[in-house]
């Protein structure tokens, strides 16, 4: 405003009356810090190691994908004949070999159970859109890309919970590693007072609930009582209803049965691969010295011929290179039949490969010689196709090829994609073929077989899955084949396996869940209210059955103070969370759950809010106008039940001032000094009822 008039008129001036107010901060939004399938939103890769915020399931599909499937389920088919008929029993085992990546289905059990918004931090891809730089995880080594992702989520202020679904996949993981990484976790919330950490034990003994990983999370979790007061542990993991991502494709069935039969349909599956204009040496034995049309050789030759040519239709690499819309299309009009004739080919590779390995399931027992001739030529025979350089590889490679030329029109660029690029035609179709070029309009000469071994494999594989024939004493017809292959063969039988397989609890520390259940609470009644006495959705039991005795142990920590928070299953009420202490179970002041976190969203609160008064004149204005916003806002919590006290002086206070809290020394040096004191709810905890005799009176 004006304060000072030279010209006459008319002047506003507008007076501040009211304090300003204090936003609440969100109070419950984890940060997910792990492996996911990708990290893309526009192009390859763009989020890798970014902190992004979504607020659904549906999000995180679209910007990281799913799960990674399983391929060692184990499925067992038995036939038995009754009177009263032939019964068929179905047994469907947990994978042999899991898949180590838990951050999809950890977000299913977040979004189960009452989460909202959170952050996910993609340390590591394991699917295949990919950028360049990236490449696909199989197995996490060590923790190191996780606490990378730790570092990433410091420099984002929203987020008030971390966990790590992953961690406890970590393959050969100490447990100074494993816990180590809470630790830092925890220090970071120290270190910005405004978000809290779930920790999971590394493991869990379903036979001894009482065992070494209890131990292990006390000794390795730090005891600086500062640090600590900032996390809390829950035990133990959880079986969930979530159903496993599995590939088809990849699960093989063992079929066993009264009458052998699994020869038959590896017989039936061998007519295509053995037709005689179509099959895999119809194919193959076409490649000789002088191309025929309509054959490999042919097709490579009209390639070449069109690559190489001085014709009107061609690019003439060899003298004066030339390129047109035609020429280019007349040479993808060339490599369209070459590109079908190889994708027919590993087709019926493909198909081989289904029927010798359901030979090798069929005859392992009965005669190991015999699979093993046939895996011993299955290898050899798959090399031609797999090894660098070879027919799949080159396949790939001149897809890739055929989009670049798509999508390229300058001449330059088209000469190096044909020719010099490091990925090119020439270089890709001498991997086939042999031959040299000429600058002339007969094009190619000395074209030869490359493909050299390949009938003679072939023919000693077929006879090796042959030998079979006769020796089987008890597979049905579906043994060795593929779950995928089933749905066509036996549809009744694929549906009540895909019900078994659905049926599998997969195992989940039980972090997520926790932060799920943090959101719901907080939503639902306020983070001043005890995460505990809540029930678990998705979930079909712990994994260990803790009792109360049990339970005396977890809770209480007469050494260091680290108590432990038990989820337990009840009989008429399910799965409860069963404990709100942070691991400073002997601290007073944040012994619990909600007192902890109160605290940090009242100080982030008030911090972000105070944050306006800073360079504002250090005299009494100033003090009144903070202290009233404070203590508003304090009201306003208290109303809602998150302070005790019958009236608001007995549930906070807020002191301000000169001989208050600052003296005149501190006013000199720039400091404005604000105590608040608060008198949070605290759980009730222990329930006593005390009962005693009365002397009766009438």
């Amino acid at each position: 405003m004006a304060t000072t008039y030279k010209t006459p008129g008319v002047y506003v001036e507008e007076i501040v009356k009211f304090p300003p107010s204090v936003a609440q901060v969100e109070t419950a939004i984890p940060a997910f810090i792990g492996y996911t399938e990708k990290a893309t939103n526009k192009i390859n890769g763009d989020l890798k190691l970014k902190p992004t915020r979504i607020t659904s399931l549906l999000e995180y599909e679209r910007f990281f994908g799913f799960a990674k499937p399983e391929t060692t389920i184990s499925v067992t088919i038995n036939d038995v004949s009754t009177d009263n008929g032939d019964v068929r029993s179905i047994i469907v085992d947990q994978p042999t070999s899991k898949q180590p990546f838990l951050m999809y289905y950890s977000l299913q059990l977040f979004f189960a159970n009452g989460g909202g918004p959170c952050y996910i931090v993609s340390v590591g891809r394991y699917g295949n859109d990919l950028d360049d730089a990236d490449s696909a995880v199989t197995a996490i080594n060590n923790s190191n890309a996780l606490k990378s992702g730790l570092a990433e989520i410091e420099k984002v202020d929203e987020p008030t919970l971390l966990l790590f679904p992953d961690a406890t996949k970590v393959s050969g993981i100490t447990i100074t590693d494993y816990y180590g990484l809470y630790n830092d976790a925890l220090t970071q919330c120290q270190n910005l007072q405004d978000r809290f950490t779930l920790i999971d034990t590394l493991n869990y003994d379903e036979s001894s609930p009482t065992d070494t990983n209890i131990d292990d999370l006390r000794n390795k979790v730090s005891s600086e009582k500062d640090t600590i007061k900032y996390g809390a542990a829950y035990y133990p993991h959880l079986e969930t209803i979530l159903d496993y991502a599995f590939d088809a494709s990849k699960i093989v069935l063992k079929h066993y049965s009264y009458t052998a039969k699994a020869y038959d349909q590896i017989a039936a599956g061998l007519v295509p691969i053995e037709d005689p204009a179509t099959g895999i040496t119809a194919t193959v034995t076409k490649l000789v010295s002088e191309p025929v049309a309509g054959d490999i050789a042919g097709q490579i030759s009209d390639l070449l011929l069109q690559m190489y040519s001085a014709n009107p239709t061609g690019f003439d690499l060899g003298g004066t290179f030339a390129s047109s819309p035609a020429k280019k299309t007349a040479f993808l009009n060339k490599l369209n039949p070459l590109l079908t004739t190889l994708e027919a080919l590993s087709i019926l590779k493909s198909s081989l490969n289904d029927e010798a390995n359901a030979a090798i399931s069929t005859i392992s027992d009965e005669d190991p010689g015999i699979a093993n001739t046939i895996t011993s030529n299955l290898n050899t025979f798959n090399l031609i196709f797999t090894a660098p350089g070879k027919i799949d590889a080159v396949y790939k490679n001149l897809k890739a090829l055929k989009k670049k030329i798509q999508d390229e029109n300058t001449d330059p660029k088209l000469k190096k994609i044909l020719l010099t690029d490091t990925l090119n035609f020439d270089t890709e179709l001498k991997k086939l073929v042999t031959y040299t070029p000429l600058n002339a309009q007969t094009g190619i000469t000395g074209l030869v077989n490359n493909f050299s071994g390949i009938a003679a494999a072939l023919t000693a594989l077929i006879t090796a899955i042959k030998s079979v024939n006769g020796k089987d004493l008890n597979n049905g017809e579906l043994n060795g084949r593929k779950l995928s292959a089933l749905e066509a063969i036996d549809n009744a039988t694929y549906n009540k396996i895909l019900t078994e397989i659905y049926n599998l609890p997969i195992t989940l520390p039980p972090s997520s869940a926790i932060a799920g259940i943090y959101a719901r609470v907080d939503k639902d009644r306020g983070v001043w209210k005890a995460p505990a006495n809540v029930s678990l959705n998705y979930v079909i039991k712990p994994t260990v059955k803790i009792t109360n005795n049990i339970q005396d142990g977890l809770n209480v920590d007469t050494v260091a103070g680290k108590s432990i928070n038990a989820i337990r299953s009840f009989t008429g009420k399910g799965t409860l969370v069963w404990g709100s202490r942070t691991l400073a179970g002997n601290d007073n002041e944040w012994r619990y759950v909600p007192v902890r976190r109160f605290f940090n969203m009242a100080e982030e609160s008030i911090k972000k809010a105070t944050e306006q008064f800073v360079f504002e004149p250090n005299d009494a204005n100033t003090w009144i106008r903070v202290r009233a916003m404070i203590e508003n806002f304090l009201i306003l919590q208290w109303r809602a039940g998150a302070l005790a006290g019958a009236k608001p002086e007995q549930a906070f206070y807020v002191r301000i001032g000169l001989g208050q809290t600052m003296s005149a020394i501190d006013i000199l040096e720039g400091r404005l000094i604000v105590e608040i004191g608060m008198a949070v709810v605290r759980p009730a905890e222990f329930i006593i009822l005390r009962f005693s005799h009365k002397m009766q009176e009438s």
